[in-house]
């Protein structure tokens, strides 16, 4: 064998070492039809072309590795790389981030996504966040009210007498001081409570209602702004800190906040379609809070509002500060 072939052997051996990328996997913990996944699957794309061969992100839909409630869990044990997950499915975790939930202030997916990435950026979330690498946050348009059957023909007021699934802080008060009563109803178990008359109505955005069929039992709509949730894509420091110069360098790249501000813009158009699919479907009626309602509300009881989330959150005053002068610049 000559010097060269013994070379060129070398060099081949060393091949697959060089040409192999770190993998990650990211659980969207959603079923694979939801809206959403459609935006992981063209960042992970993009992120994977970026890359070179350098990073590779596998993405899993589905709740078998990762899901709604135990999504924080799954990646801090190290099961999954890089999760999405709520904050009011954890909100022992994820306690400042419930600042996010407040009803009537916050105007859309986008302005409120962007306003969640710069409040993280400033510390603002506190140690919601500790030990870990968000990614992207979007912040879930603003919760209607609908019901299965009693016709939405009083606002809120509509709300007297009946179970109301509420999933988040606002919602459930909103639902006590208009005389329902608030149900504690996992998503995945809603249609079958709404379905069986368990419960009469829900507060839920229209994004929820493709992927868990809640069109099918909820038929009557008041549009209103009544608190939105945030979500986020995230990694642990740890696992980020393993990784590569370049493959850092690369998630970084793609993941600022201009990435939070693209997922609410592509949040609200996945709502408005949902809205429009069942505003001209037959047996569906709509009313909706016209904007001097909202304004009136603010007016009236603005202020009472702002000081329930300062009384309640461990983030105190600073923290809705922060919401308000960020929301502000967002617009």
């Amino acid at each position: 064998m000559t010097i060269k072939e013994i070379a060129l052997l070398g060099l081949t051996a060393l091949a697959p070492l060089a040409a192999q990328a770190e993998t990650l996997t990211f659980a969207s913990t959603n079923a694979e039809p939801v809206p959403i996944n459609r935006f992981f699957e063209q960042w992970v794309e993009d992120v994977n072309v970026a890359a070179g061969g350098s990073l590779e992100i596998n993405l899993r839909h589905g709740p078998t590795l990762a899901n709604h409630t135990n999504y924080y869990d799954r990646v801090v044990d190290g099961v999954v790389d890089i999760v999405w997950g709520m904050s009011v499915f954890n909100p022992g975790k994820f306690t400042n981030s419930l600042v996010m939930t407040i009803p009537f202030f916050v105007e859309s997916s986008e302005q409120g996504s962007l306003a969640a990435c710069r409040m993280f950026e400033k510390g603002a979330f506190g140690a919601d966040y500790e030990g870990l690498k968000p990614l992207m946050f979007a912040n879930f348009p603003q919760s209607s009210f609908h019901t299965t059957e009693t016709p939405i023909d009083n606002g809120l007021r509509s709300m007297a007498g009946l179970n109301v699934i509420a999933t988040s802080p606002p919602a459930v008060e909103i639902t006590k001081g208009n005389d329902g009563t608030p149900l504690s109803v996992q998503i995945t178990e809603a249609y079958e409570a709404l379905q069986r008359g368990t419960a009469d109505g829900m507060v839920m955005s229209f994004t929820a209602f493709p992927a868990f069929k809640l069109g099918d039992v909820l038929k009557h709509h008041y549009v209103a702004p009544l608190g939105g949730a945030l979500g986020a894509v995230f990694m642990t420091e740890e696992s980020y800190e393993a990784l590569s110069d370049e493959a850092k360098a690369v998630i970084d790249a793609h993941t600022t906040c201009d990435t939070s501000r693209e997922l609410g813009v592509f949040v609200d158009n996945w709502n408005a379609g949902a809205m429009n699919k069942y505003k001209n479907s037959e047996g569906h009626t709509f009313s909706e809070m016209s904007p001097e309602e909202v304004q009136g509300i603010i007016g009236y009881v603005g202020d009472e509002i702002l000081g329930s989330f300062a009384e309640n959150m461990p983030g105190g005053q600073p923290l809705v500060d922060a919401l308000l002068q960020e929301l502000d610049t967002a617009k």
